[in-house]
Formats: C-alpha cells, sequence, structure tokens
C-alpha cells in the first residue's frame, strides 16, 4: 500500500523569490522586483537606450542592493529560486522600479501605423527620408 501523496496548496499571498541572471552574477530577489525589472528594462531598450537601476537583493539571508544597467546590450535573466526562509518585503523598491519614466504603462502604447521606427522609406529606397527628395 502506497503512502498517501499530500499536496500542499500555494499560497499566492507570500512573495516568492527570483534569481536574477546578470554580468555572470546570481542576484536574489523576490518575484514582484523581478517582474518589474524585466518589464523596465525591455521599456528600456525599446527605446534604444540603456539605464542605470538599483533593486534589492538578498545575501546570505540579508538585504542588500545592487546596481544594474538596464536597456539595449545588457541580458538580464530571471528564473525561479527556492527560499528556506521568509521572504522579504521589498515592495517599495518594486514600486519605485514601476515609477521609473520608462516604465511600460497602460496608457502609453505605441502605433507603427503612425509613425513608422526608420522613417518612411522603402525597401527599394535609397536611405534618404522622403522629405528631403
Amino acid at each position: 500500500m502506497q503512502a498517501p501523496r499530500h499536496t500542499t496548496a500555494i499560497d499566492e499571498s507570500v512573495e516568492r523569490m527570483k534569481i536574477v541572471s546578470y554580468a555572470g552574477q546570481q542576484l536574489i530577489t523576490t518575484d514582484d522586483v523581478a517582474e518589474a525589472l524585466v518589464q523596465l528594462a525591455a521599456s528600456v531598450a525599446s527605446e534604444g537606450t540603456s539605464e542605470a537601476v538599483q533593486i534589492p537583493i538578498l545575501t546570505d539571508d540579508r538585504k542588500d542592493c545592487a546596481d544594474l544597467i538596464v536597456g539595449v546590450g545588457n541580458d538580464v535573466l530571471v528564473g525561479p529560486q527556492t527560499s528556506t526562509g521568509v521572504d522579504p518585503d521589498f515592495s517599495e523598491e518594486a514600486a519605485r522600479l514601476r515609477e521609473h519614466p520608462l516604465y511600460p504603462r497602460d496608457d502609453r502604447t505605441v502605433s507603427y501605423e503612425d509613425e513608422p521606427p526608420f522613417g518612411n522609406w522603402g525597401p527599394d529606397d535609397d536611405f534618404v527620408p522622403h522629405a528631403d527628395r
């Protein structure tokens, strides 16, 4: 007779931890911060620029911080991290990342139909804007 399988329900109110791989380093932070970081990094890169940001991390179960450059040419990889202790509350720091001017907003949309990303030229045109012809 097999022992009954026990499953534990996941408490969605508990912070989940993530590992952020950046420049060969492994940084541990909360799910909330990691999600905000990825969204901000993608938005900054879509603007064709880079920005310095600071995120809260855990080192030896102590709160610390890390400075990162996000955007064009700076890869950020986020994955799950097992948490063995009480997860920290980094919600204020995550909110600060979301306040960054380049963080995507629901009311901020880009339509390439209104303004093409590379000007008004076609594949058979020389790379000269039509207005200059």
